[in-house]
């Protein structure tokens, strides 16, 4: 149904004139999302927190030129699938209007956007969490609060600069902040390598992974394949 190319033009048109509807696909979204209410439970993990859960899963997504993952974290309940996938009702839309006009087509080229939401109400992604608090949470730990510490040095550089000509800045003090920025990528980056290094090893982290893939039609060949096995062995 609405499948034909004007669809989107079509529906564009109408979300215009009636602006408080809205037509998505119902894979666009998690259901609780579909339709919209007011009494709907928040996402009470602050963007660092977040920060520091996508690599774990992000290290699980299959790699793919024709899509990539964005992940994401809600609160689905216990009883929720532990992750699901959609589809950015946005991009297809725009990817469909896209490929029904001549010329350019920029976001018919483009890599499709899938979003991979994390239900952290699920015991299997809280147990995912604690074995991330086991094996490397205190090394975690460390790292964050040397990252922090070089972030209130650099803001108390930048601050002291703050107003001032380039050539009123001693040389000193820019080679400084050059360093302190250099040292914080670093140990940005060695806290995203250790997240990343637990995700590839967490086979439970894989598995609920695979089997939204699973679930949208996504999971085949050689993927599939390890699935079963690691399934069996998850069984034992």
């Amino acid at each position: 149904m609405l499948d034909d190319v004007l669809t989107p033009h079509l529906l564009h048109k109408f979300e215009q004139k009636y602006t408080e509807k809205r037509f998505v696909r119902v894979d666009s979204d998690v259901v609780e999302n579909l339709v919209h209410k007011e009494d709907t439970s928040k996402n009470d993990l602050t963007w660092e927190q977040k920060e520091e859960l996508s690599p774990i899963f992000q290290a699980v997504c299959p790699e793919n030129k024709d899509y990539y993952f964005i992940v994401d974290f809600q609160n689905l309940g216990e009883n929720g699938s532990p992750i699901v996938i959609t589809r950015s009702e946005f991009m297809r839309r725009m990817k469909d209007m896209s490929q029904s006009q001549g010329g350019m087509n920029m976001y018919g080229d483009l890599p499709e956007s899938l979003n991979l939401v994390v239900n952290l109400n699920h015991p299997l992604v809280k147990k995912v969490l604690e074995s991330k608090d086991k094996k490397i949470g205190a090394k975690i730990e460390k790292l964050a609060t040397e990252i922090s510490a070089k972030k209130t040095e650099v803001e108390v550089l930048e601050k002291a600069k703050k107003g001032k000509k380039d050539e009123e800045i001693p040389q000193a003090d820019k080679e400084n902040l050059d360093d302190l920025n250099k040292e914080l990528s670093k140990l940005e980056e060695t806290k995203r390598e250790s997240l990343t290094g637990f995700g590839k090893e967490n086979k439970l982290a894989k598995q609920l992974t695979d089997l939204a893939l699973l679930a949208n039609g996504m999971l085949k060949g050689a993927d599939l394949d390890k699935f079963v096995k690691r399934s069996v062995e998850l069984i034992k």
